[in-house]
């Protein structure tokens, strides 16, 4: 099943923020303490539209999910071993969680992949929640590898990159 991924809107957040939470209640049904009240904020993702880097994929009118795609990188990045010197960053990728398995999460990244093919990026980043072994599975499906650890409010994140192949 595909869906339209178009730059999000401000009035976009509060679908977003409604994703957040039905995310939340089932990470921590899974025992994953990932995200909370903390992170993603509605700030966040209103400074994202304002920056104009949140993307959100649409299904018969309906926002499924979103994430942020930018060139910053988080404090404890520096430490890994990055294969690329031109990226892209992945945050805050989120999928309702009645449309998990549909391809909506592979869609949203190959969107990513093609963003930074067309910007002459040779990279993708993101950090993934090392208590969340579905998301890792899924990236590195994806062809993403590991590349370091860092640490961070809700505990230890793989640092993960994927190489863009450009022209």
């Amino acid at each position: 099943m595909t869906a339209e991924i178009r730059q999000a809107r401000t009035e976009d957040v509060s679908s977003l923020m409604a994703i957040k939470w039905k995310v939340i209640a089932h990470l921590l049904e899974s025992g994953i303490n990932q995200w909370d009240e903390i992170y993603p904020a509605e700030a966040d993702f209103q400074q994202d539209v304002y920056e104009q880097t949140l993307y959100v994929l649409e299904s018969s009118e309906r926002i499924v999910g979103g994430f942020c795609l930018n060139e910053v990188e988080l404090e404890g990045y520096e430490t890994a071993d990055w294969q690329a010197e031109s990226f892209l960053v992945i945050h805050r990728l989120l999928i309702d969680p009645d449309y998990q398995g549909s391809g909506y999460g592979r869609q949203l990244m190959q969107f990513a992949d093609q963003q930074a093919f067309s910007l002459g990026k040779n990279s993708i980043r993101l950090d993934c929640f090392t208590g969340n072994p579905t998301a890792i599975s899924f990236y590195q499906k994806l062809g993403y590898q590991r590349r370091g650890e860092a640490t961070f409010r809700k505990g230890r994140f793989l640092l993960m990159e994927k190489l863009i192949e450009i022209q």
